[in-house]
């Protein structure tokens, strides 16, 4: 006949690791849906208990992922991080273009890059850049210069010939392409490129994040 003390090893013996409380508790905390799994399958706690847990676990793991759909990401955190940036980018391709004449305004930056070229930074309530747009007059070779730059900044990871792509898949080299009545945009990675033509304004090159 087995003794008590007997039972209660074998019963220890049969339990498997992953069938332990604390198994499931990291679980719920690192990767809840896995977490929820264990909970259920075990049988851990009441009913009430369980769909309580379910609820909590499943509202901490979608939470971030609501917050991320829904935010609009930001291409820099502040003017600084930005000016740092395009003075990194300019200084790697010995170019001399910089930012001078900053105004900030309700919700803008407006700074100048060249006589006939302006930037324009959109802002959000944090003062984080949402969108850079670059405003050229004229068809000189700044604004081709400075438009690479701009997709250099963004995307520090393409090189000298994707800037160059990215510009030729816009038809910046397209000597048919009629821009007054056409726009284009490019989306490389997690940003999208835009470049359109007004009469008024002049050339208009844009950059944000993709959603």
């Amino acid at each position: 006949m087995m003794l008590p003390k007997q039972q209660k090893e074998n019963v220890k013996q049969k339990i498997k690791f992953y069938q332990k409380a604390w198994f499931m508790w990291i679980w719920l905390i690192l990767f809840p849906p896995l977490g929820i799994f264990l909970m259920w399958k075990t049988g851990k706690f009441s009913i009430i208990k369980r769909i309580i847990a379910t609820i909590i676990a499943t509202g901490y793991f979608a939470l971030p992922i609501i917050i991320a759909i829904f935010t609009t990401p930001s291409l820099y955190y502040s003017q600084e991080e930005l000016l740092k940036s395009f003075n990194k980018e300019v200084d790697s391709l010995g170019l001399s273009y910089f930012i001078s004449d900053t105004k900030v305004e309700d919700g803008f930056i407006t700074s100048k890059l060249d006589e006939n070229i302006t930037l324009i930074e959109n802002i959000d309530d944090n003062d984080k850049i949402q969108e850079l747009i670059m405003v050229g007059q004229g068809e000189g070779l700044d604004i081709i210069l400075l438009m690479g730059v701009f997709i250099g900044m963004t995307n520090p990871t393409l090189s000298q010939e994707e800037v160059g792509q990215v510009l030729n898949d816009l038809h910046l080299f397209d000597e048919d392409y009629d821009y007054q009545e056409s726009e284009e945009t490019v989306k490389k990675g997690l940003i999208r490129y835009h470049l359109k033509y007004d009469q008024t304004a002049g050339v208009i090159f844009s950059v944000s994040k993709a959603n």
